[in-house]
């Protein structure tokens, strides 16, 4: 498997003489981005992977040890569909999200909004604001927008149009929104609907002031460094830090915590997982290939837990990776394409697809100790595929065929 080999740090005098044009295309925009980062509030689960930095890690769940007993919590309209991403929990709804958006009152799980458009990305901002892209913004000009959402019934409150006709990764600051493209731009957004800006990249990941952005056209993994001082009113856009080159496959959303960016991809030829010193960009071991489609890690300090589909996705590997060396502490192979892995307290929870003749006919979740891997409980859905997972206090959210279910 290729390694990460290319690599550029762009240190105060390079980027000078580039002036931030050119080599790595950057548009004048907003004057002030700051790259300010959140800590979602306990008993929420925010993101798609919890927080701005992507770990899937909640440390203050506490996710059921002993076999759970399973609720619905709510049916899902018409317009939501088969919801093929995770369930959001923030602090006042549960909203569910991929071929429509439907939200929910936390309470009593009543209807708070629903929406036809395809929705293929959303998430929560620090103050409880819902961001989500539309791709059916009502113009035939702007088929693409992010929508913000606010108050008790979720009631559209800003709406911008995004130039792209497919999305890939979002993530939400406390001022800013940033969507990435599939062309490799990446959209910086006022929260609010105003001022923008446009680097490379399609996956974004926020933490400690500074935005990183995976698979940006020709350079891979990129850093960009908090605008400050004069800074802002010299530059169009912020700065990179550093660049380095592209990891084999279809790249997910990058994780980064403890000081290493890790991140995994897909391919037909087989995935891998990959982690870079967060702050030079440095490979810090050979990618590791673990199956055919390597979900990026949950992160907890210097463990990453993986979630992998193998022999054509038929089968999986759910497996705890050191992240300092890339070595595996413990695996455990599985009869089912592992896709999703999330950590509340001491236990990993893990979401999977069971496929037949090429088609998912069910879903699984499945929990384990994390310091050893030892199974706790497994939870089959008779239904076409688990969509996600949120670990909120002592639950698992589970967005599963047309309901969204609590274990407990």
């Amino acid at each position: 498997m290729p390694s990460i080999t290319r690599r550029r740090l762009l240190g105060g005098s390079v980027a000078l003489a580039v002036g931030g044009y050119g080599a790595y295309r950057l548009h004048r925009g907003a004057a002030a981005a700051t790259f300010d980062t959140w800590t979602p509030a306990p008993g929420t689960w925010p993101l798609r992977r919890y927080d701005p930095a992507n770990t899937a890690h909640n440390p203050s769940a506490t996710p059921p040890r002993e076999r759970p007993a399973r609720r619905e919590f709510t049916a899902l309209p018409t317009a939501a569909g088969r919801p093929s991403l995770s369930p959001l929990v923030g602090p006042d709804h549960v909203v569910v999200y991929g071929s429509g958006l439907a939200a929910y009152a936390r309470e009593d799980g009543t209807a708070a909004r629903t929406v036809e458009a395809a929705t293929p990305r959303a998430g929560f901002g620090p103050d409880g604001r819902l961001h989500a892209v539309s791709l059916d913004s009502g113009t035939a000009t702007d088929p693409v927008a992010v929508v913000g959402y606010d108050g008790a019934d979720l009631q559209e409150t800003s709406r911008s149009p995004v130039d792209t006709d497919d999305p890939r990764g979002l993530t939400v600051g406390a001022d800013e929104v940033y969507l990435g493209t599939g062309s490799g731009t990446l959209h910086g957004i006022d929260a609010g609907g105003g001022r923008r800006w446009q680097v490379d990249g399609a996956m974004p990941a926020l933490v400690d002031g500074r935005l990183y952005a995976a698979d940006a056209p020709l350079d891979g993994t990129v850093a960009y460094a908090e605008r400050t001082g004069r800074d802002r009113y010299l530059r169009p856009g912020p700065q990179r830090a550093w660049s380095a080159g592209p990891v084999s496959g279809f790249v997910h959303a990058p994780a980064v915590a403890d000081g290493r960016l890790v991140v995994g991809t897909y391919a037909e030829g087989g995935g891998v997982v990959a982690a870079l010193d967060a702050d030079s960009g440095e490979s810090l071991w050979e990618p590791r290939p673990l199956g055919v489609d390597v979900a990026t890690p949950a992160v907890v300090g210097a463990r990453g837990y993986v979630a992998a589909g193998t022999d054509d996705r038929r089968a999986g590997l759910v497996a705890a990776l050191d992240l300092r060396t890339g070595e595996a502490d413990w695996r455990d192979a599985v009869g089912w394409h592992a896709v999703a892995p999330a950590v509340g307290g001491d236990t990993l929870v893990v979401a999977g697809e069971d496929r037949e003749d090429g088609d998912v006919v069910a879903g699984v979740v499945r929990a384990y100790d994390r310091a050893g891997g030892e199974r706790l409980w497994t939870h089959r859905f008779e239904t076409p595929g688990v969509g996600g997972l949120a670990l909120v206090e002592d639950r698992v959210f589970v967005a599963a065929g047309s309901s969204v279910y609590e274990l407990r």
